[in-house]
């Protein structure tokens, strides 16, 4: 990749262009290595955990915020490969209209349980089989708004790096540690550390307020449409209810989530 001072993509029908766009499927971000990050947001966010851009294309005449002016100085001071992009080009590029004028690519970071780490007071989010990126987005949002340890991705039905997680996880996708795995290996895992597993289901005995999630712990959702597997139903050290005063049996599994990890913060909070 040229330095901006020195070459300017015009073209939409740019190689380097229609490399990026290939990005946007799965296929070509594991044959590759590499992932596409569009934002000033999730840019920074990518940086502040140690992410490796390969460059970034930038669309001076999009760039309009002190938020964004500032990215482009820290990418600049970084020395990281930038590319000039004529707003014709960068459209084709863009997934989104709020971009901010940059699209970054950058080496996919490695997601394995020997890369989390666990402490006495150790919080996991346990998320299995969640297929909407949106939703998985969410998920990471509330993870890093809780402080959780990491999240543990089991039987995964939607790519992490798909460019709607990213964007809709405001890049919290890069802050939050994060492992990706098989079930019966994420769950061996928790065992072996000793983390309780708390899952959720309607027909549960016990309010999620009586949970003990001071002791660590990984709370547990599943699939939008048929909740948890069998495998995590089965190792489940406690299963919880979240009220229900209306017809509908069941929250969005995002929300779900957010209810019990703020629930375990509270109950940190006061110890």
């Amino acid at each position: 990749m040229g330095e901006s001072n020195e070459y300017r993509i015009t073209s939409p029908q740019n190689e380097m262009i229609k490399a990026v766009v290939r990005l946007s499927k799965k296929s070509e971000r594991d044959e590759t290595g590499l992932i596409a990050i569009e934002g000033a947001r999730e840019i920074a966010q990518a940086i502040r955990a140690g992410v490796a851009l390969e460059g970034v294309y930038y669309c001076p005449e999009i760039i309009a915020t002190d938020e964004e002016r500032a990215l482009l100085v820290t990418l600049k001071k970084r020395n990281v490969p930038l590319l000039s992009v004529a707003a014709p080009a960068f459209k084709k590029i863009a997934y989104r209209e709020d971009s901010g004028g940059f699209v970054a690519v950058a080496e996919k970071p490695h997601q394995g349980l020997d890369d989390l780490r666990t402490d006495p007071g150790a919080l996991f989010l346990a998320v299995d089989a969640v297929e909407k990126p949106g939703n998985l987005g969410a998920l990471f949002r509330s993870a890093d708004g809780a402080g959780v340890s990491g999240i543990i991705i089991s039987a995964p039905k939607t790519d992490l790096y798909n460019p709607n997680v990213i964007r809709a996880s405001l890049g919290t996708v890069f802050s939050v540690p994060v492992a990706v795995t098989r079930t019966q290996h994420a769950i061996g895992w928790l065992k072996s550390k000793g983390i309780a597993i708390i899952t959720t289901s309607p027909e549960a005995d016990a309010l999620y307020t009586a949970a003990d999630m001071v002791s660590p712990c990984a709370i547990v959702v599943g699939s939008e449409d048929t909740g948890l597997g069998r495998e995590w139903l089965e190792a489940s050290d406690l299963s919880v209810r979240i009220p229900m005063k209306g017809t509908a049996d069941s929250l969005n599994v995002s929300v779900t989530a957010a209810i019990l990890l703020y629930e375990a913060l509270r109950q940190r909070e006061k110890r």
